[in-house]
């Protein structure tokens, strides 16, 4: 495979029929060996991201930002009675990582609960492969991308489990919330579950001291390694808490403020408020025209490669920009707020579960919701009454979409509903609808109650974003970091109740408890948001007329998926002040993905014949 890709690994097992398999990797050394001397741990990693420790014929590799040395490692690696003893330290280390075993004469492959860290696995030959990124197994297997996988990328909105799919034939993911374990000869290998979400029990008087501690910890993960680090500092109740925390640890920090010269925006006014209360952070302020524009570059060969279709791919040279200037600045990492609106608002659904627990606190919060957003009354008060349960519901969403008729009860369902624009071809949807229909035989929920699924589906799905936009750090840029996505800082906001995080009356009122003394009051009372839609529609506007060569020169379009023409009529139309058109902008995404992917095979063979 040849591409830019960001650091990497694989697990083989101890089997010499995969032969030279491991030497097929892009830009790969041998991490760790078996005791045969075959590979067992081989990939592309900065060395304060890999961790190996022994004790006697037991192995354990620690992949990833954990603030943990090798002596309690090892500690716990003497304690072990099997495969599963790895379930306590796996729930006991802070941080974000992978985790590789061997235990006996069985390995484990593991990532985070909250699927910002995955593993996908194949065959290979006679043996099975693990690794973090499934392109790396398709190179090894030879597949090309599923086409049915492609056209439900092209869908806003899946629900779960079909954002689970790879896009590789023959490459599975193991689901978030469990491992692998795996033949230490590349024989049977299962999926195990280890994770299961803590009950949401506290108040936000119990549950703030434990968010605090998880954050302190997260942070502590990054910064104990001394050095420079940066971080986000957008005034907003997402970044500027790490700041303030990582302002006493060992590094130095960096925190970076985009202020942009719109009216609406106040994130330069609110970061230079926060900062009295750490005033020892390197403050940088940039501008938005120091970025690349919005929708500039994205199908330029500078680009990282990503292992799959990602809205991501839209932010990619305004990413690459950030992570150049931490760079210009000595970070060896960049830490962002990313997932903290999920982990602390929690999503509306959660009203639907508490008006069947606690219904006068209930009609208090979904009445404010209301007035908040404009809902009507009838559509509010119906869907709340709706009782239908997951596969029920999962096959309503299906007749949606092989009818394209608008949806009943739409507001607190179970998960997200799709939609595409009308350029999806008939072939396109057939292909949807066989995957709806093959996901129904086995779906289960991931909680008992549809407000809780719908919470724990909107974790996994934006640990699933996060991790593609974690790929974009390359070539030497500071690792992207994301703290809330930490399992340990996932389980404490997931603990507190729903009226604590999802609440229409105060903006993340489980945050500001947590940090009231780290931060001035005065700040704790921000109330406003930037918005940066007018710059999206600035760079929409410039680059028009290079989004409608990309459709009428459609990879998706030779396979069937779109008619391109639907495509350039809403390219021509004016941007949408209310927000993008995520059918567009995903189906933009595969589009933009396809051709990446194409580069590589053009690369590989030493030519290019593809405008």
């Amino acid at each position: 495979m040849v591409g830019r890709i960001s650091p990497y690994f694989a697990v083989f097992p101890d089997e010499d029929a995969l032969g030279r398999a491991a030497d097929r990797l892009p830009a790969a050394q041998c991490l760790a060996t078996h005791r045969s001397g075959r590979p067992w741990i081989v990939g592309s990693l900065p060395d304060d991201q890999f961790l190996l420790v022994e004790a006697g014929e037991r192995r354990l590799a620690v992949i990833g930002r954990c603030a943990v040395g090798p002596e309690r490692l090892r500690a716990e690696l003497e304690r072990l009675d099997g495969l599963a003893g790895l379930d306590r330290v796996a729930h006991a280390l802070p941080g974000s990582f992978h985790l590789v075993a061997v235990v006996g004469d069985r390995m484990r492959v593991q990532g985070s609960a909250s699927g910002l860290r995955r593993v996908f696995h194949a065959r290979v030959g006679a043996a099975r492969v693990a690794a973090d990124r499934s392109d790396v197994l398709a190179g090894l297997s030879g597949v090309s991308p599923d086409p049915d996988v492609l056209a439900l990328r092209l869908f806003n909105g899946l629900p779960h489990p079909l954002t689970e799919t790879s896009v590789w034939p023959g490459v599975d993911p193991v689901p978030a919330w469990h491992y692998l374990d795996l033949g230490l000869h590349g024989g049977d290998h299962r999926v195990v579950r280890w994770w299961r979400p803590p009950e949401p029990e506290l108040d936000i008087a119990a549950g703030a001291p434990l968010l605090r501690a998880a954050l302190t910890d997260a942070v502590d993960a990054r910064t104990h390694g001394g050095q420079v680090v940066s971080a986000d500092l957008s005034g907003g109740l997402d970044s500027t808490p790490l700041c303030a925390l990582a302002s006493s640890g060992p590094a130095k920090v960096v925190a970076l403020t985009l202020s942009s010269d719109l009216d609406t925006d106040d994130d330069l006014h609110w970061a230079r408020i926060a900062l009295r209360s750490f005033p020892s952070v390197d403050h940088v302020v940039f501008s938005t025209r120091d970025l690349p524009d919005f929708y500039a570059g994205l199908d330029g060969e500078e680009l990282p490669l990503l292992d799959e279709p990602s809205v991501a791919v839209l932010s990619a040279p305004r990413v690459l920009g950030r992570l150049r200037l931490a760079h210009r600045h000595g970070a060896r990492l960049h830490m962002d707020g990313l997932g903290g609106d999920q982990l602390l608002c929690g999503t509306p659904t959660l009203y639907h579960d508490l008006l069947r627990s606690r219904p006068l606190t209930a009609l208090r919060l979904v009445r404010g919701h209301r007035l908040l957003l404009g809902l009507p009354l009838s559509e509010t008060v119906s869907s709340l009454a709706d009782r239908r349960d997951l596969r029920a519901w999962f096959a309503a969403t299906r007749r949606l979409v092989a009818t394209g008729e608008a949806p009943r009860n739409a507001l607190f369902g179970w998960d997200s509903l799709p939609s595409c624009g009308p350029w999806l071809t008939a072939e396109a949807r057939e292909r949807v609808l066989a995957r709806f229909d093959a996901a129904a035989e086995t779906l289960e929920p991931l909680a008992p109650t549809r407000g809780r699924h719908a919470d724990l589906a909107t974790v996994r799905s934006t640990g699933r974003d996060l991790r593609l936009i974690h790929q974009m750090s390359v070539d030497g840029l500071p690792s992207a970091e994301s703290p809330f996505l930490d399992d340990r800082v996932v389980e404490a906001c997931l603990r507190v109740r729903p009226e604590g995080r999802s609440t229409p009356f105060e903006f993340k009122p489980l945050m500001k408890a947590a940090v009231s003394d780290l931060l001035p009051e005065e700040f704790l009372h921000r109330r406003s948001k930037t918005d940066g839609t007018p710059l999206a529609a600035e760079g929409f506007a410039e680059q028009r007329d290079r989004i409608v060569q990309i459709w009428r020169e459609s990879r998706l379009a030779e396979l069937g998926l779109i008619d391109p023409e639907p495509l350039v009529e809403q390219v021509m139309r004016p941007y949408s002040f209310h927000g993008p058109n995520w059918g567009m902008e995903l189906t933009l995404t595969v589009e933009l993905w396809l051709r990446s992917r194409e580069r590589v095979l053009q690369g590989a063979n030493g030519g290019d014949n593809r405008s």
